[in-house]
């Protein structure tokens, strides 16, 4: 789950996971540990946190989720993200999109 969360932070950085590991001082060997499960000490944490702007929790897959978000999968819950960021107008055609692509049955 840690490594997870950090590769997907890598990502949003545009940093590959070895590269972020070597600016926050790690050995090269760290990424491949996180890798097979074994979490970065307490210490650490926060330092990694830090790098990505994020909190231990989020860094960590502890994060609550926003209430009405718990239940959406990881695609739907970037939707919402972007439908949050879009304007009325942007809203209003991806609703006319989305009802046009939609089967009634």
């Amino acid at each position: 789950m840690f490594y997870e969360n950090f590769k997907r932070q890598c990502e949003k950085i545009g940093k590959h996971p070895s590269v972020a590991v070597s600016e926050l001082g790690f050995n090269k060997s760290t990424a491949a540990k996180w890798k097979t499960g074994v979490v970065p000490q307490i210490g650490s944490r926060k330092r990694i946190a830090d790098y990505f702007g994020i909190s231990v929790e989020e860094l960590m897959g502890e994060k609550k989720e926003p209430a009405g978000k718990g239940g959406l999968d990881e695609q739907m819950q970037n939707i919402v993200e972007l439908l949050n960021d879009a304007t009325q107008e942007e809203r209003d055609a991806v609703e006319t999109l989305l009802k046009s692509k939609v089967r009634k049955e």
